[in-house]
């Protein structure tokens, strides 16, 4: 199992690290995705295929050395619904946190990867989600959403057959499969970037109408280097750029990609908005 560490940048230089700090009250577990909200309460994920979400309250605002470690639990041991925060054996948090999650009754989701906070709603990426059927490990993934706050409530933002297309390689349809990494968009809008071939980057609207679900889902770009995988998406203090790591791409030129939105009034030849040879 894996363990957080926390990086104290130097204020003067921050490519400069002052101190490494290992912290294992957030869990021994596969940790990728991690958000923080407004009362300093810090979340992560265990990227497996019975994989929990946590909820780190640290006991003094922005010290992560002592507080207590807590579990997504859906009542009624399903996936969807209304969910409390259940309190975790901390000795054992920090030999197994999926033990200790298990022995709370944790909702396990399939390969849980990132989190991203829009407001008050948390968004999870959950690669090989089977919203149909919960007993698979191979399905072809979801977006799950928790509204924080005293009565967590938990929906399937994205799934296909309900506000995205399904993947159909046979019938070369480009649909949605294996949402890896989120981002929060400049306007409130969630992106998603796929572990896929081709890895396709979505945009989700939010859910207006209160049915859980996102009011629209819209594919936005597909990498042409059939094999790479985008990820680490991300927007900067500019909001007309958007930044994508391509990774383990079949030319071995991995990169860091920005696609920039055309200003009113910018000209390019070809008229093209993006110019870039792997969108």
């Amino acid at each position: 199992s894996g363990l957080l560490y926390e990086l104290e940048l130097d204020k003067k230089d921050p490519t400069k690290a002052k101190k490494v700090t290992v912290r294992p009250m957030l869990g021994s577990l596969s940790h990728e995705g991690i958000e923080i909200d407004a009362k300093g309460n810090v979340y992560v994920i265990d990227e497996d295929r019975g994989g929990a979400i946590y909820k780190f309250v640290p006991e003094t605002y922005g010290d992560l050395s002592s507080g207590q470690l807590y579990a997504l639990k859906v009542d009624g041991g399903a996936k969807t619904g209304s969910a409390t925060w259940v309190a975790l054996d901390m000795n054992q948090v920090q030999i197994d946190a999926r033990v200790a999650a298990k022995a709370a009754g944790a909702t396990p989701y399939c390969r849980p990867e990132d989190l991203e906070r829009i407001g008050n709603t948390l968004y999870a990426a959950l690669t090989c989600e089977d919203v149909a059927n919960p007993a698979n490990t191979s399905g072809h993934g979801a977006v799950l959403s928790i509204t924080l706050g005293k009565t967590p409530k938990v929906n399937y933002f994205v799934a296909h057959g309900v506000n995205v297309v399904k993947e159909d390689k046979t019938n070369k349809i480009t649909g949605f499969k294996s949402p890896d990494n989120l981002a929060n968009g400049p306007d409130g809008r969630l992106w998603i970037v796929e572990d896929n071939v081709p890895s396709d980057i979505w945009v989700a609207e939010p859910d207006r109408d209160g049915d859980g679900y996102s009011d629209g889902v819209t594919l936005f770009a597909s990498l042409k280097d059939n094999g790479a995988e985008g990820t680490g998406i991300y927007f900067g203090k500019d909001p007309r750029k958007l930044f994508v790591n391509i990774q383990h791409s079949v030319t071995q030129n991995d990169k860091t990609m920005v696609i920039t939105k055309k200003r009113d009034g910018d000209h390019h030849d070809g008229d093209h908005e993006d110019e870039h040879d792997d969108e």
